[in-house]
């Protein structure tokens, strides 16, 4: 038996899958089963390899070994991967009817495996899709939610909770499919698209941008809708698929269709889409079949556009077998007559890429092959192998409001229902944090004007009260100016105001003549009890109060008032100072100093 490098890194991973892709191209059953038991990591043979771009399942059917296709599908080989030159599946570049039987079979036994898929169905043929299509929108009728801007909120915040940031990141883990491989980066892009769609309440431009980015969440998107919509809504088939997925893509297909500012996009005329098309795809498209498409399609106004994306050209390049050369896959270019008014829109205007001149054709629309052109036929060198001419299919009740009085088969996805869970947490956010900005916004303003007040007081009030105090003064014993009245040396010491604990003055007048030319003296008699420093300051304040209260003058009415005390000791104390007028002598008030003097 083969030995096998460890593979506990990415270098030994890399050799084991390049020895199990040459075994498996060889046909090398026996050392392929020989070996598969004793490798640690199972999933390596989904792993893709590096110089053909394709996994181990791939190659087995591409060279038509049935047994080895077998043997690895029951090992836990997906049937979804894409390979990177031709983005075909496995089941795709199956060409012998052996094969795809087994993969059908295999199918069957593993039906509840929804991330993996060996084909998707993304048209359904058939005769009566009109009424199918009918009956889709009846029951999606219960989805018109634009007149509740709360509710649409509501359902986008259920989108952003759910199907971003819970079930395609539970994908990535899940899968070790390339194609579904998106990013936590490109969700969180998407994310902020959806959003913005709340915050500004427009769904329709910001999820046409989310929409056409350059990343593969369109191609997750549709898949989705092909794979699980139609079939929620089909009574003949049973639904064992993710009711809380289905709901998040319903609403993302019914917001839309709804949309007020549908109508002024709408597009009605010819457009052109290009594709690369395999032949169980192409055995679908038959003459006046009729077909629905499960998903989005994107088309152009421009031919050339959807041309370059057909792959005009390059037929040579594309997939064949390995021994007749067959084609597996066409260049295709499908012309679409669009008739109907919301059909399609014309979304060139807001698309990421406006250069494509893109128009998207909305799901469950149904279309009628006129004719199929196989150019190969006559010319293998062809640079369009396949066109194919549909026209639109119209309803006469399309405009019709069907679903009143009538019974929706399943159970519908209630837009109010009590299973859109937690799906407020976002809008309450919003909400707490629109309340937060609010504080902050008062709080920053509160700040701004007590500022400006400051400001005001500082600069403005106490500037101008300044000028003033030659006629008035802040009654206050800190503005005293003839505190600070300078005396000639020799001049006994006077005390202050606040030497005696002065009451503030409520006005103060200047003296009209300066220097004074009269001393009015004022003597009190009968204070008997004055002892010290202690008795004067008592005794001051209560003339002060009497004058104050009583007389209701503005301060005490000396301006000067003298003590004596027990140790025959004379002390000057300032009443209203030097150069204010006093309430002494109303002939002499304002050309003298009034001088109080207690006598003991």
């Amino acid at each position: 038996m083969l030995s096998l490098p460890s593979s506990n890194n990415d270098d030994n991973d890399s050799n084991i899958v390049d020895l199990l892709y040459h075994l498996c191209k060889e046909n090398e059953i026996e050392t392929v089963r020989s070996i598969l038991p004793y490798i640690d990591n199972i999933n390596i043979i989904n792993k893709i390899q590096s110089s053909t771009g394709s996994t181990c399942l791939h190659v087995a059917c591409y060279y038509g070994h049935q047994h080895m296709v077998q043997l690895l599908l029951e090992y836990g080989a997906l049937h979804s991967i894409r390979n990177l030159r031709h983005n075909l599946t496995p089941y795709e570049e199956v060409y012998t009817d052996d094969i795809k039987q087994l993969f059908i079979e295999h199918r069957k036994l593993f039906s509840n495996n929804n991330f993996d898929y060996d084909y998707i169905e993304w048209s359904v043929v058939g005769d009566d899709l009109l009424g199918k299509r009918r009956e889709f929108r009846q029951a999606i009728d219960l989805y018109k939610t634009y007149n509740n801007h709360h509710l649409v909120s509501k359902l986008l915040a259920e989108v952003i909770h759910y199907y971003l940031n819970e079930y395609l990141i539970n994908e990535i883990n899940d899968t070790g499919n390339p194609e579904d491989q998106i990013t936590r980066e490109q969700i969180e892009t998407i994310e902020g698209y959806f959003k913005e769609a709340i915050e500004k309440q427009d769904y329709l431009t910001y999820f046409i941008k989310a929409y056409t980015l350059t990343n593969c969440f369109y191609k997750i998107l549709n898949k989705h809708l092909a794979l699980y919509v139609l079939q929620y809504f089909d009574t003949t088939k049973d639904f064992s698929s993710n009711y809380r997925l289905v709901n998040c893509l319903v609403h993302i297909v019914t917001l839309l269709i709804y949309h007020p500012n549908l109508p002024q996009y709408r597009y009605q005329g010819l457009c052109y889409r290009g594709m690369r098309i395999t032949q169980n795809d192409l055995d679908q498209y038959l003459a006046n079949q009729h077909i629905l498409n499960r998903s989005f399609l994107s088309a152009s106004i421009d031919c050339e556009v959807a041309k370059m994306f057909a792959g005009e050209g390059q037929q040579s390049k594309m997939r064949h077998t390995p021994k007749d050369h067959c084609a597996l896959q066409y260049s295709c270019l499908c012309q679409y007559l669009i008739k109907q008014n919301l059909t399609a829109i014309n979304i060139e205007s807001l698309s990421s890429r406006p250069d494509e001149k893109e128009i998207l054709i909305l799901p469950f629309t149904v279309f009628k092959v006129i004719s199929i052109k196989r150019n190969y036929l006559d010319d293998p060198t062809a640079s369009i192998s396949i066109e194919i001419e549909l026209e639109e299919c119209e309803d006469p009740n399309d405009n019709k409001n069907e679903s009143e009085n009538k019974e929706i088969p399943r159970t519908s996805l209630s837009s109010t229902s009590d299973d859109i869970k937690d799906v407020e947490e976002y809008v309450k956010f919003k909400q707490r944090k629109c309340r937060l900005y609010g504080i902050i916004g008062f709080l920053a303003f509160a700040i701004l004007l007590g500022l400006t007040f400051i400001f005001v007081f500082i600069f403005v009030i106490q500037k101008h009260s300044t000028k003033k105090t030659t006629n008035m003064t802040t009654p206050t014993t800190e503005n005293d100016n003839d505190d600070d009245y300078s005396l000639p040396q020799g001049c006994p010491n006077i005390l202050k105001r606040s030497s005696w604990n002065a009451r503030p003055y409520r006005y103060r007048g200047d003296l009209a003549t300066l220097p004074v030319t009269d001393i009015v003296v004022h003597q009190l008699e009968g204070y008997k009890s004055i002892m010290n420093h202690q008795d004067c300051m008592k005794q001051i304040k209560e003339v002060q109060d009497y004058h104050m209260d009583a007389e209701k003058w503005d301060d005490i009415g000396y301006n000067f008032l003298l003590c004596d005390d027990s140790d025959d000791q004379q002390q000057i104390y300032t009443g209203r100072g030097w150069t204010f007028v006093g309430a002494h002598c109303k002939v002499y008030n304002t050309k003298s100093l009034g001088k109080n003097e207690f006598l003991f």
